[in-house]
């Protein structure tokens, strides 16, 4: 692993051409050392007058934050999380959607990330679910046959169900706002866990942003 200063950049590329204005940043956290992803790290892309002008947001429980029409600017990306030390890096001005792998040491100090109040409320690289509820919010159901309708933004591709928190079992279905949901055999109470992705292939690289999960009750008679 080749360590530059400042943040350790282990992958960035250019995807597309020079004459994109805007472009989408993945940017992906890693312990230094370690291969597991760091969940919940604040990541800024800014300035060195405006950290957080071009967007903040936490890292998933992929590791992952992604930024969408990022600018074509000189960009300064801070990271920051309890327990490791602050960096930052300054990226030349994108011409196309990039992706950022980088690595955090342990430690402490460092310039840290200032979170706006939407990089607080969507944790999942910028999909956030903001309604999650079952057959227009019903209390009562009399089939077992119900719809989990939902208002999501930042673009999801796949969602997944379960009445199991740990979604055991539940497979990624293509995203649509209102899909078919079969509750479990006998009456009582039941709750159903939601999720959102947004899923796809770069270049070869598998990137994937995870929502938070939400979760709604109805009571099956």
């Amino acid at each position: 692993m080749k360590y530059l200063s400042g943040l350790t950049i282990l992958l960035l590329f250019s995807l597309t051409s020079l004459t994109v204005p805007a472009a989408d940043i993945q940017v992906r956290v890693f312990e230094r050392g370690g291969k597991a992803p760091l969940a919940g790290v604040a990541v800024c892309l800014g300035t060195p007058a405006r950290i957080g002008q071009f967007g903040s947001s936490l890292t998933d429980g992929s590791g992952n934050a992604t930024f969408n029409n990022v600018p074509r600017a000189t960009i300064l990306v801070t990271a920051s999380r309890d327990g490791y030390k602050a960096e930052q890096e300054s990226m030349a001005p994108p011409t196309g959607n990039r992706m950022l792998v980088l690595s955090l040491p342990a430690g402490g100090g460092g310039t840290q990330c200032p979170l706006s109040e939407t990089a607080t409320r969507v944790s999942g690289g910028g999909l956030g679910i903001s309604r999650f509820v079952m057959s227009s919010g019903a209390a009562v159901t009399t089939t077992r046959n119900v719809t989990l309708d939902n208002v999501v933004s930042g673009q999801p591709t796949q969602y997944r169900a379960s009445e199991m928190a740990n979604f055991r079992g539940a497979g990624w279905q293509d995203y649509t706002q209102a899909p078919a949901f079969q509750l479990s055999a006998g009456p009582g109470k039941k709750t159903i866990y939601f999720q959102v992705r947004r899923h796809a292939s770069l270049s070869g690289a598998n990137l994937e942003t995870l929502s938070a999960v939400r979760k709604d009750s109805i009571v099956l008679q």
